[in-house]
């Protein structure tokens, strides 16, 4: 009777950080990382169509900020982080609270903590841009409508999904599903922060090679903070804290109307972006002192 070939050893995942404590195989690895991205690109035509039905086409090359286009962009993410979440769980069998936390709660302290600290850092950030370099910022005059008014408050009811839905499938899902490759931690945390950072950076639709390295950066940061606080929500924090500010500080300086995004190469804030990288380590070493003040 032929003898029955060994079984593979189990995987002791004990030891593994979040970010990297999923493991599954590669092809249902591949599944999540080819899925997360077409997912939102499908979701969001699909939903922005009502913003086309209502506002008309935009501008593909300078897509403006309408609460309406605010609104579908918050629907659309927390609609891809919802769907990513089931299927990442499914495949790599696990609960969907593992995309949140490893071997805790979800805590709304750490949460409430790191939107302190990450609100200061990133206003921060915003005066030192002003200050050191004014004409990169893209800004009109101060203007306070009706219209400045409404994308305020829907900035600060749907910005926050978006952030979060980001955050969920581009950390809490696709990084655990590409650092799933590897049994080793090291190779499997790069391994996750570069296919993070790529398709993060992809979902962006933009060439510009300032804001591409931005996005990177901004990308591998938040897997850094996972990694040192055991969970989301040091990311999910900054990366609200971030784009609410942003979002803020825009409205009130668009001329009293809409602002714009203009994604041709060369047209961003070029090596501004030095600054708001700089203040997105700043926020990783925040991380890393609430953490260690934490710890008995």
């Amino acid at each position: 009777m032929t003898p029955a070939p060994p079984t593979a050893p189990a995987i002791d995942l004990t030891d593994r950080p979040f970010g990297v404590h999923f493991r599954m195989a590669r092809w249902k690895s591949l599944i999540v990382l080819v899925a997360v991205p077409l997912l939102l690109l499908v979701v969001q035509i699909l939903v922005f169509q009502i913003v086309v039905l209502v506002e008309g086409p935009p501008d593909p090359r300078m897509p403006r900020l309408t609460p309406l286009a605010i609104l579908a962009a918050g629907v659309s993410t927390a609609i891809t982080a919802l769907v990513a979440t089931v299927l990442v769980a499914r495949l790599a069998k696990v609960s969907w609270r593992s995309v949140f936390r490893r071997d805790r709660t979800f805590d709304k302290r750490r949460l409430g903590a790191y939107l302190v600290a990450s609100a200061v850092l990133v206003g921060l950030s915003v005066l030192a841009t002003a200050l050191i370099a004014p004409g990169s910022t893209g800004w009109g005059a101060l203007d306070i409508s009706t219209t400045t008014i409404v994308v305020i408050l829907v900035t600060l009811l749907a910005t926050p999904l978006q952030a979060a839905g980001e955050e969920v499938a581009f950390r809490g899902v696709v990084v655990p599903a590409a650092a799933s490759w590897f049994r080793a931690v090291r190779p499997a945390i790069a391994l996750g922060i570069v296919v993070s950072g790529a398709l993060f950076a992809v979902v962006h639709v933009s060439l510009d090679p300032w804001l591409v390295s931005y996005l990177f950066v901004f990308s591998a940061c938040t897997v850094i903070m996972g990694l040192l606080s055991g969970g989301l929500e040091a990311a999910i924090a900054f990366h609200v804290s971030n784009n609410v500010i942003a979002g803020i500080v825009n409205a009130v300086f668009a001329d009293g109307g809409a602002a714009t995004i203009d994604r041709a190469v060369g047209a961003g804030p070029g090596p501004s972006l030095i600054i708001l990288m700089v203040m997105n380590v700043a926020v990783v070493i925040a991380v890393w002192l609430i953490e260690r003040r934490r710890r008995p």
